[in-house]
């Protein structure tokens, strides 16, 4: 498995940035990355010798709701297992920590539908449609 090194602890607001980056999402700036970061209930970092290649972080109560947050795998190491090891960790803490009837959500970006399947995701049915505000400022 190449050198790959898995580790779970708070991500550093410079790495969040530098992998985010690779999605072309709007920028963040660094106070608020840092603070959004402080309060994870769980994070993951994939490292290919000493660069970070993958993260995942888990938000919410940790009691009822858990969201799965930013699973992002550096574009030069798609397709190479880092999201399965992101995802299987992610899905390790949420074996240990959810309870009975404990909501897990998260947004798919386009064509990862079916990784999200693997795992138990389904999609919201029609009748129950899912909503979102992104605010500007």
């Amino acid at each position: 498995m190449n050198n790959y090194r898995l580790e779970i602890r708070k991500l550093k607001t410079e790495e969040y940035q530098l992998l985010r980056q690779t999605t072309g999402w709007d920028p963040i700036a660094e106070e608020v990355v840092g603070k959004a970061l402080e309060n994870d209930l769980f994070s993951v970092c994939v490292f290919n010798d000493e660069k970070m290649i993958g993260m995942g972080r888990v938000l919410g109560d940790g009691a009822i709701y858990f969201y799965i947050q930013d699973v992002i795998v550096h574009p030069d190491f798609h397709g190479r297992g880092i999201g399965k090891l992101i995802m299987d960790s992610i899905e390790e803490y949420l074996k240990k920590t959810t309870n009975q009837n404990s909501f897990v959500g998260l947004m798919a970006a386009e064509g990862v539908k079916d990784f999200y399947k693997k795992y138990g995701y389904q999609e919201r049915p029609a009748g129950r449609p899912g909503m979102f505000k992104l605010i500007k400022k």
